[in-house]
């Protein structure tokens, strides 16, 4: 079920699908802002959420924390977990889903803390986002040639 960018969705929308749609596989709640832990836990404690539920998406919920993955560890059928842009996900709460759900997929990614435009002076800056994605698969690449323009 697709349900991305339905800015209306909220928690109790996460209740009625728990209780109305026991086979429910995959479910994208992309950019769903309104949603909370409590909503993830109502999710997770339906029948879909152990038998059945294989993906879900959560890119962009803001309001998702850790907690969520704890509630998520009981969907024994979960395949892939989608977490871009999940501010208040961390790395151990994804350790400890997958010490649960060792096969999962989970796809975030943890944007770099940038320091404030005073910090560093008059120095180039560098694109830390590049630096990122692009020196794992081009480690002959000198970091100083990614620059990010002034």
């Amino acid at each position: 079920m697709d349900l991305e960018e339905c800015v209306q969705i909220t928690d109790g929308t996460l209740i009625q699908l728990s209780i109305h749609c026991p086979r429910l596989q995959v479910l994208s709640l992309s950019h769903c802002e309104l949603l909370t832990d409590d909503g993830i836990r109502q999710l997770g404690s339906g029948p879909c959420a152990h038998d059945r539920l294989e993906v879900i998406e959560l890119d962009n919920c803001p309001l998702i924390t850790d907690a969520s993955l704890e509630h998520l560890k009981i969907c024994h059928r979960l395949d892939r977990i989608e977490l871009y842009d999940c501010q208040q996900i961390t790395r151990a709460g994804i350790k400890r889903l997958r010490t649960h759900l060792p096969n999962i997929k989970v796809h975030a990614y943890f944007a770099p803390v940038t320091p404030p435009p005073s910090v560093g002076g008059s120095r180039q800056r560098f694109c830390r986002c590049s630096v990122c994605f692009v020196t794992p698969f081009c480690t002959s690449l000198p970091v100083k040639e990614i620059v990010h323009p002034k």
